[in-house]
C-alpha cells in the first residue's frame, strides 16, 4: 500500500511539471510520504509596494508567477513531505536573477542567492522560466543593455514570491549613457544617474548633463534659442551658428542677438547682409536684433553705413526708414547728425518730421526756436508737429506761448508729441500747459497729457493730476491714470530693467548666489523635471555660470524688450538731441 501511494504522488508531480524540481527532492530511499503532513500558512502574502510604473510592472510579473509558485510548488510540497523535509523549511528562500527582453521573453535566468537546497533553487528557477512570456517591460525598468533585469526572491513561508521583487539597474558608464538618455528625452533617469555620480561635489556630471540638455534641438524655436543663449553665456563658441541662424526669424532674432554679443560677435557684421539687401521683413527683423543688442550694451558703430543707406532709401517702407533713423539717433548719436540733416529734405513727410525733431538740441534756446518757427505753419502735419515738439525741446517754457497753433490741430499726433516733451520738464508753466491739454476734446491728447504728468515727480504736475481725479467730466482713462491705476509709460526705455522673478526657481538661484553648489546640484537633480521649460533652461544656465567670485563671470542679460517706434510720435522724438 505504501509503495502504491508513493507512485501516485510521483505521477502527480510529473504531470504538473515539477518532476524536474520537486521530483528530485526524493529518491528511492526517501522518507515515506505522508499526505497533508505540513499545514499551509494562513497569513497573506505581502504586497509589492514599489511605486510608479516600475511597481506596476513588478506586480504584473508577480501575477504571472504567483499561482505557479504557491499552488504548483508550495502547496504540493506541503502536502507531499513532512515538516522536517528540507523543502518544507519555512526559512528557506532563493533569489533568481532574470533578464527579460523587450517582448517579455526570458533572455537569461540564474540563481543569484541560493537557498541551500539545490532542489528548492531548481524549482524556483523552473517556475520563473515557465511563467514567461511576461508583460512588456516599461521604459523605466529597461537597462542600457535593452533588458529588464529583475531580482526575484521565492520563499517557502508566507512571503511566497512577492517580498523580494525589485528592478536591478545595469547602466553603462555615464559618458556613454547620458547622451542617449537625453536624446530619448529620459530626463528624469538621466538626472538620477547624475545624482548617483555626483559624489565628490565638483558638479562635473551635472555640467555635462546641462550642456547636453541645452544643446539638444526641441520643436519650440524660442526655447531652442534660449538654450543656445544660456550656453553662449557660459562661453560655448559652438553656439554661434545656432544663434546666427536664429537672427533670420522675427520671434527669435532679438534673443539671438544677445547671445551673439555674449560670444563677442559683432551684431553689425551678423546682420549687415539683411540690412543692406534683405526684404523689408528681413530688414525689420535685423533692425530689431540690432536694437536688442544695443540695449544690452553692444556698440553699433559698424552699423552706421547700412542704417544710413536704409534711411535714405525712399523705396523702403516709411516705418522701416523711421526705425533705422531712430536706431541711429538713439544708439550712435555722434555719427547720426549728417544722416539726420540730409533726411530733413526727404520727400516723405514722416521722415522729414522725425529728422527735424532729432536735429533739435535740448535747451538750445532762441536761435533754434527761430529756425523752427516758420515750420509751425508747414503744410504737412508731421513737420508742424515735429516743429511744435522741437520748440519745447529747445526753449522749454519760452516756447509755450508759440504753441497757440496747436489748439487748431484736429489730428492728435502733434499734441501727443508735444506732451512727450513736456513730460520731461519740471516747471509750473509746463505742468499748467499739460493741465490745459487734459481739457482738450481729444481723447488721445488727453491721455498723452495725463501720462506725461504721471511721469513727472514735481509738485505742480501732481497738483494737476489731483485736480482731475475727482472731475466727473474727465474721461475714465484719464482719471485712471491720475489715480495711478494705469502705469505711466517710460519716456525713455530702460535697458537695465530687472527680469521678472520666477518664484519656482528662486531657491536654487539663492543657493548658487551663496556658492552652495552641492545643495544647488541636489535641488536641480530632484526638481528640474517638474519645472517649466524656460525655467529649466534658466536654472541650467545659472548652474553653468556658477563660479567663485574670483572668476568674474558676467551675469545673463536681462530679457528686456527692445524699444520700438511709437505710432503716436515721430520715431526720434525721445532720442538724444543732435
Amino acid at each position: 500500500m505504501q509503495r502504491t501511494i508513493r507512485m501516485f504522488f510521483v505521477a502527480a508531480l510529473t504531470a504538473t511539471g515539477l518532476a524536474a524540481s520537486v521530483g528530485r527532492a526524493h529518491s528511492a530511499t526517501a522518507a515515506p510520504i505522508v499526505a497533508a503532513s505540513s499545514p499551509l500558512p494562513t497569513q497573506a502574502e505581502p504586497a509589492i509596494a514599489t511605486p510608479g510604473p516600475v511597481g506596476d510592472y513588478l506586480r504584473a510579473v508577480h501575477a504571472r508567477m504567483h499561482a505557479r509558485w504557491t499552488q504548483e510548488f508550495v502547496k504540493t510540497v506541503a502536502a507531499t513531505y513532512p515538516p522536517s523535509h528540507p523543502l518544507n523549511d519555512q526559512s528557506r528562500k532563493t533569489t533568481i536573477a532574470l533578464a527579460i527582453r523587450w517582448d517579455g521573453t526570458v533572455a537569461e535566468a540564474a540563481v543569484k542567492k541560493p537557498s541551500g537546497s539545490p532542489e528548492f533553487d531548481r524549482a524556483a528557477l523552473g517556475i520563473a522560466r515557465k511563467s514567461a512570456p511576461f508583460p512588456l517591460p516599461v521604459a523605466d525598468a529597461i537597462s542600457d543593455d535593452s533588458y529588464a533585469h529583475l531580482d526575484w526572491t521565492f520563499a517557502r513561508d508566507t512571503r511566497a514570491c512577492a517580498a523580494g521583487a525589485e528592478v536591478v539597474r545595469v547602466d553603462d558608464p555615464l559618458e556613454i549613457s547620458l547622451p542617449r538618455l537625453i536624446a530619448n528625452n529620459r530626463v528624469a533617469e538621466a538626472l538620477r544617474r547624475v545624482g548617483q555620480a555626483s559624489t565628490d561635489g565638483s558638479g562635473g556630471s551635472l555640467d555635462r548633463f546641462a550642456r547636453l540638455f541645452l544643446g539638444r534641438t526641441v520643436p519650440d524655436p524660442l526655447l531652442n534659442v534660449a538654450a543656445a543663449v544660456a550656453l553662449a553665456e557660459s562661453g560655448d563658441q559652438s553656439q554661434a551658428g545656432r544663434l546666427r541662424a536664429a537672427l533670420a526669424s522675427r520671434p527669435t532674432a532679438e534673443l539671438a542677438a544677445r547671445g551673439l554679443r555674449k560670444l563677442g560677435i559683432d551684431i553689425c557684421d551678423a546682420v549687415r547682409e539683411a540690412l543692406e539687401t534683405g526684404t523689408p521683413l528681413a530688414r525689420e527683423t535685423a533692425l530689431g536684433a540690432t536694437r536688442s543688442a544695443a540695449l544690452a550694451g553692444a556698440d553699433l558703430s559698424a552699423c552706421r553705413p547700412a542704417l544710413a543707406q536704409l534711411v535714405a532709401d525712399g523705396r523702403q517702407p516709411t516705418a522701416l526708414r523711421l526705425q533705422a533713423l531712430d536706431t541711429l539717433v538713439t544708439f550712435i548719436p555722434a555719427a547720426a547728425r549728417p544722416v539726420v540733416m540730409a533726411a530733413i529734405e526727404d520727400k516723405e513727410p514722416a521722415v522729414r518730421g522725425a529728422a527735424l525733431l532729432a536735429s533739435v538740441r535740448k535747451g538750445a534756446g532762441r536761435p533754434e526756436m527761430y529756425r523752427l518757427a516758420p515750420l509751425l505753419h508747414d503744410k504737412t502735419l508731421e513737420v508742424r508737429g515735429a516743429a511744435s515738439a522741437g520748440m519745447v525741446r529747445a526753449g522749454g517754457d519760452l516756447a509755450l506761448d508759440q504753441l497757440y497753433l496747436l489748439g487748431r490741430e484736429t489730428d492728435p499726433r502733434p499734441g501727443t508729441w508735444v506732451a512727450a516733451e513736456l513730460g520731461q520738464m519740471a516747471s509750473r508753466a509746463s505742468a499748467e500747459f499739460l493741465g490745459k491739454m487734459l481739457k482738450k476734446d481729444n481723447l488721445p491728447v488727453q491721455v498723452a497729457a495725463a501720462r506725461a504728468l504721471a511721469a513727472r515727480k514735481d509738485a505742480p504736475a501732481r497738483a494737476e493730476l489731483d485736480a482731475v481725479k475727482s472731475d466727473d467730466r474727465a474721461p475714465r482713462e484719464v482719471r485712471a491714470i491720475a489715480a495711478g491705476d494705469a502705469a505711466a509709460p517710460a519716456v525713455v526705455a530702460s535697458s537695465a530693467a530687472a527680469p521678472p522673478t520666477r518664484t519656482a526657481i528662486e531657491p536654487v538661484r539663492q543657493l548658487l548666489k551663496n556658492s552652495q553648489n552641492r545643495e544647488a546640484a541636489g535641488w536641480i537633480v530632484e526638481r528640474l523635471p517638474s519645472l517649466e521649460p524656460l525655467d529649466a533652461i534658466d536654472v541650467l544656465g545659472a548652474w553653468l555660470l556658477r563660479r567663485p567670485a574670483t572668476a568674474a563671470v558676467e551675469a545673463p542679460a536681462a530679457r528686456a524688450n527692445p524699444v520700438t517706434p511709437s505710432a503716436a510720435a515721430p520715431t526720434a522724438a525721445n532720442s538724444p538731441a543732435l
